[in-house]
């Protein structure tokens, strides 16, 4: 009976939450690993991962076991084409750090990318991104499908 609540359920949050474009897991540890221990390991990944100015913690709560904020990534293109400045800049997202005795689990979500302005474009924003193989909108300085 257990295992099928945990298929239902994974199949309800996948169909209900496809679109997300998320990372999830829940890491089990020693079990004698205590959750301040792994608060205090948090704190201090968190601390040295998210320390430039664009980065912020927003929770940090010890006795609920969470410490919550905004990453930020630069992105720049791989190989570079005619166009890839416009679509190069920043990409923010949320990350949440929940621990218990033995185990804790990490998110990251809201993924959100701004373009830059390049020499030859316009700035390119892809906006939230998802799984959904369609864009979500079709505008002005927005990507889009073609076709």
């Amino acid at each position: 009976m257990k295992n099928i609540i945990t298929i239902l359920s994974l199949f309800l949050s996948t169909f209900l939450f496809s679109q997300d474009f998320q990372f999830e897991e829940v890491v089990k540890v020693d079990s004698t690993i205590t959750k301040d221990e792994l608060f205090n390991r948090a704190r201090t990944w968190t601390s040295q991962a998210f320390s430039s100015k664009n980065n912020m913690i927003t929770t940090e709560d010890k006795q609920a076991g969470e410490i919550s904020g905004v990453g930020h990534y630069d992105y720049r293109a791989d190989k570079k084409y005619k166009g890839s400045s416009c679509v190069e800049g920043p990409i923010t997202y949320k990350f949440s750090i929940f621990v218990k005795d033995g185990r804790y689990k990490y998110v990251f979500n809201s993924f959100d990318h701004k373009g830059s302005r390049g020499n030859i474009c316009n700035r390119i924003d892809y906006g939230r991104l998802t799984l959904a193989e369609e864009a979500p909108e079709k505008g002005r300085g927005i990507a889009y499908n073609y076709a």
